[in-house]
């Protein structure tokens, strides 16, 4: 009650405001001559395209002359008349600090011009977070950000996506910046990108999407503040190499399925002593990459490729921490890698199998022999996908026969499959205290392929 009584009547109502989306607290502008400009003292913004539209309708639209309606209706005139919307109530805004700012703007009737300028009255007025996602019509022309971007003291998070040129100056200074996030941008050089990371000193959060024509071959993330790390090559990316050196980090995510054939490459993954989670999908550089994370507690594994899944098999990699393993097969050596990692993991606790990735009857790779597995601490068991390999069979009836304190083993049936679930309730259960849940298969959010969120 006292915190709400030290604030003037206009105070509060602005704070009031600055808990709701962008467009509702606009829309109160039209309420009386009041409230016409509060919202502009709430010092976050978000100019979302499609979420505005229904905003800068209303407000727009009862003031044009009827012969005039029938036009504005259209995709390209209300996308024309939130241009000049943002652009007449940008300047306007009279909060001394814009905390942030996000803009995502899809459709013709924005130019790289626009946002350039509107970024520009953000930083002047010590903008902490940004986020930009532009798509230029014809694919072509990208947005550049003002050089002011590359010295703003104040920025703590930078989000940029899409059809955005990142030129960094040689001389810049981001000394705030702990959150970056660069989503298949276009760089005007490689020594763009690597000063961006290489000068970024406080650095905690960074996500990087590389694409193909994005003028990146290679880079370096050696980065000792670095507590979130996420990055994703293409298919059609042709890869020279990385470097990884980040001591502190704590959550790792690596989609690599770049063209790296070349001997020449170079992949320098350094270990990741305080990670707790790991999700892997490549396919190529598998050893490496596993290496780097032996100490991860959570870790969830696609290899793409079968040479380097059975390029990994016979290593001494050990996971002593690890609990949780989400486990995707793919092609014909799956077996082996699983082998190792579950053998390799003494305290794991939490284990999911999906096999939805195979697309025929029968799938044989080089067998293991699962009864050498030690499943001592196992409690908690998901078989999801298609149960198309005998491979898997073999190993799901294996875990239901050795697992002593298994809890919980959930099967999802990818339809109505009574044979298959009459046949599980008979197998053999290690642990009396098992529960046995059936679910569907389309119904089981962990079906879903973890690497298609991004």
């Amino acid at each position: 009650m006292d915190k709400i009584i030290g604030f003037s009547d206009d105070e509060l109502l602005v704070k009031i405001l600055s808990f709701l989306p962008t467009k509702d607290a606009a829309s109160t502008s039209i309420l009386s001559k009041h409230w016409k400009f509060l919202w502009m003292r709430v010092p976050k913004i978000d100019f979302n395209e499609m979420s505005m539209y229904s905003l800068v309708s209303f407000c727009q639209y009862i003031i044009l002359e009827e012969d005039k309606r029938r036009d504005y209706l259209s995709k390209s005139g209300k996308s024309h008349m939130m241009r000049r919307f943002i652009d007449r109530n940008l300047p306007l805004h009279s909060s001394p600090v814009i905390e942030s700012l996000r803009l995502e703007l899809f459709t013709e009737a924005f130019q790289p011009e626009d946002i350039k300028q509107w970024v520009e009255i953000a930083i002047s007025r010590c903008i902490e977070e940004l986020s930009v996602a532009f798509s230029s019509f014809n694919g072509i022309i990208n947005a550049v950000m003002p050089s002011s971007l590359y010295t703003c003291k104040s920025l703590v998070t930078l989000k940029l996506k899409k059809h955005i040129l990142v030129d960094v100056p040689h001389a810049f200074c981001l000394p705030s910046l702990k959150t970056l996030h660069l989503r298949r941008v276009i760089y005007a050089d490689e020594e763009s990108l690597q000063r961006l990371l290489s000068n970024s000193s406080v650095l905690e959060d960074l996500v990087l999407e590389l694409c193909p024509g994005d003028n990146v071959r290679k880079f370096a993330i050696i980065i000792p503040s670095l507590l979130s790390l996420s990055f994703d090559i293409s298919a059609q990316c042709t890869s020279d190499g990385y470097i990884i050196d980040t001591p502190s980090l704590k959550y790792f995510k690596a989609l690599d399925r770049s063209d790296s054939t070349s001997t020449s490459t170079c992949f320098i993954v350094k270990n990741m002593p305080k990670l707790e989670e790991a999700q892997v999908c490549v396919g190529h550089n598998v050893k490496k990459l596993l290496q780097a994370v032996t100490s991860v507690k959570r870790l969830s594994l696609l290899v793409e490729d079968n040479n380097s899944a059975e390029a990994v098999y016979g290593d001494d990699f050990v996971f002593n921490k690890l609990e949780h393993l989400y486990f995707h097969i793919y092609g014909t050596f799956w077996s082996k890698l699983l082998f190792q990692l579950l053998n390799a993991s003494p305290k794991l606790r939490d284990f999911t199998f999906n096999d939805d990735l195979l697309t025929y009857d029968g799938i044989m790779g080089a067998s293991v022999c699962w009864k050498q597995l030690k499943l001592s601490s196992l409690q908690t068991f998901k078989w999801l996908g298609c149960h198309r390999s005998v491979e898997g069979k073999d190993l799901a009836t294996y875990i239901f026969r050795n697992s002593c304190l298994l809890k919980t083993a959930t099967i999802s049936l990818p339809e109505t499959n009574l044979e298959l679930e009459t046949e599980v309730n008979f197998w053999f259960r290690g642990s009396p205290t098992c529960n046995l849940v059936f679910t569907e298969d389309s119904d089981y959010g962990e079906r879903n392929l973890w690497w298609q969120s991004i």
